[in-house]
């Protein structure tokens, strides 16, 4: 007797476990539709926007719980849906009403059907949009850490972009990257000078950063560390960018860059591209021709882009420069 009610026990304890906390309970698309467009519903979300404004969460969550179902999940997606697509500022109060809404499972489901399958979903997914609210809070406050700890004067660069996880790095990095611009006069000094004013450089940022801080600062120290650099993605694209500018400024960035090995190609052809060529870099191109490793390719670059005539006239009036390579290139 006492094995059969021990067996009949688990077994009914069994199905509790194993059963869903709540049922679901699927609703037709064309329901869905309804309650979306319900006018009472949205007359309930604009009370709860104006309860969100005055950061009132008790009362909101009071007004939201009162509610009978299906009104209540329809409000709540609606009213997530509202502070997403109008960037409402979560205050620390109201992100902790929003992150609970990821722990409340939704009720109705709404059946999906395509060529060859069908599932549930969903009808009014909540968690989903505070899901996203969430991260991009989270992501928000990071920016606002940033902002004051460098403003303050308490960030140290290396450390912050050095500690956690690649993962956390990357993170910070695009926070930098993102709000550098953003920063007052003293604050992006403050950041700079931790990269330049060292007799000897121990550690750098990626060059994704460091093109970012040079590109709005116009800092030529940033300049100088970045074309010191390992070439990559980022600064080849930033020596695009410095061509389009045209300015003396940016040309003589480049002028510059191309003292880097796996910049140079880049660097001369850029240069050889600017018409009319200024004075400067008609000098620097001189010089270059009169070394063997790239006065040929100077030559050819220049003669493509329509200075093949000048670079006769240098030849005939410059007897330093490497005349056999540079001929021998504008005849090919």
């Amino acid at each position: 007797m006492l094995q059969g009610w021990l067996a009949s026990f688990l077994l009914g304890f069994a199905v509790v476990i194993m059963s869903p906390a709540v049922a679901s309970k699927e609703m037709a698309k064309e329901e869905v539709d309804y309650w979306l467009n319900s006018e009472q519903v949205k007359l309930k979300v604009s009370e709860f926007i104006r309860l969100v404004e005055k950061d009132d969460i008790d009362s909101l969550k009071f007004s939201i719980n009162r509610l009978a179902l299906p009104q209540q999940e329809v409000a709540r997606f609606l009213l997530l849906k509202n502070i997403e697509q109008h960037d409402i500022i979560l205050t620390s109060k109201m992100a902790i009403f929003v992150r609970g809404q990821q722990s409340l499972p939704p009720t109705y489901t709404v059946l999906e059907r395509g060529e060859g399958y069908e599932f549930s979903v969903p009808a009014f997914n909540y968690p989903a949009i505070s899901s996203r609210l969430i991260k991009q809070w989270q992501n928000d406050q990071k920016t606002l850490d940033f902002i004051l700890l460098t403003e303050s004067g308490q960030l140290n660069l290396r450390e912050w972009l050095s500690e956690g996880s690649d993962y956390d790095n990357q993170n910070r990095e695009s926070v930098l990257v993102n709000e550098f611009d953003s920063l007052s006069p003293k604050g992006s000094d403050f950041l700079i000078g931790q990269l330049t004013n060292t007799k000897v450089t121990e550690w750098l940022p990626s060059t994704r950063v460091l093109v970012r801080m040079a590109q709005v600062s116009e800092d030529e120290q940033l300049y100088q560390l970045l074309w010191k650099m390992r070439a990559d993605h980022n600064s080849q694209s930033e020596l695009e960018r410095l061509a389009a500018l045209e300015t003396p400024f940016s040309q003589q960035q480049i002028m510059l860059a191309a003292m880097n090995p796996s910049l140079k190609n880049q660097a001369l052809s850029e240069l050889a591209q600017i018409n009319p060529l200024p004075d400067e870099v008609k000098q620097f191109l001189v010089s270059r021709m009169t070394t063997s490793d790239d006065a040929s390719f100077v030559a050819q670059q220049l003669a493509q882009y329509g200075h093949s005539g000048w670079v006769r006239d240098v030849v005939s009036t410059n007897s330093d420069v490497k005349e056999n390579l540079i001929l021998r290139a504008l005849s090919n």
